[in-house]
């Protein structure tokens, strides 16, 4: 957003301080279909997603510091992705 391609910094304490308001504001339009949670919480969030915006295809965007957060959140997508798979095919 600052215009500073590069490497994802660590996480900050006080966001609040870091940012300014339109940045603020950016972010949260930009977080407004954010799915964070269990893996059942995520499956929810997608579903419901998915059936308000009747899209057909999802891009999926992880900008996690922890790269074995972001490997595990990948993991839980998968698993996700295989469930509502399944039941789509059971449902045809």
């Amino acid at each position: 957003m600052r215009g500073r391609p590069g490497q994802l910094p660590p996480p900050t304490d006080d966001i609040e301080s870091y940012w300014s308001p339109t940045e603020k504001a950016q972010v949260s339009a930009m977080l407004r279909y954010s799915f964070v949670g269990s893996g059942e919480t995520v499956r929810r969030a997608l579903a419901e997603f998915v059936e308000q915006t009747r899209v057909d295809e999802v891009i999926v965007v992880s900008a996690i510091y922890d790269h074995e957060a972001r490997l595990r959140s990948y993991e839980i997508l998968a698993n996700v992705a295989a469930e509502i798979r399944g039941a789509t095919e059971r449902g045809r």
